[in-house]
């Protein structure tokens, strides 16, 4: 589909960065504002769980629907998602400490499995 001042990305194109995308909202940057929208309404979990034919075909209506809502006027707001943040930040001073306790765990650990 194509309007005046955008063109719309391919049905199929549209349906697979919405797919390969759905696990890393947070990140994505969708390359039009219909297809986050068409993934949104299809929904980001169904995409990642469903069958490839019956995923196409619920995205394609979709995506159809909101490529003509985007031509009537209709704009769509993305939802901010923040990513997740992973892990701790640790000293230096304390990871060594982890370690030596970790190792001497470990070494516990074999002592009570050779008895």
């Amino acid at each position: 589909m194509n309007d005046l001042f955008d063109e719309f990305p391919a049905t199929d194109a549209a349906y697979f960065e919405a797919a390969n995308n759905a696990h890393d909202l947070a990140h994505w940057k969708p390359s039009h504002a219909t297809v986050y929208e068409a993934g949104r309404r299809v929904g980001f979990s169904k995409l990642r769980r469903r069958d490839t034919g019956a995923g196409k075909r619920a995205f394609a209506k979709s995506y159809s629907e909101v490529c003509k809502a985007w031509l009537r006027g209709e704009r769509f707001k993305r939802d901010v998602i923040e990513a997740p943040k992973c892990g701790e930040t640790i000293s230096e001073s304390e990871l060594l400490h982890r370690r030596v306790i970790g190792r001497e765990r470990v070494n516990q650990l074999r002592e009570a499995l050779r008895n």
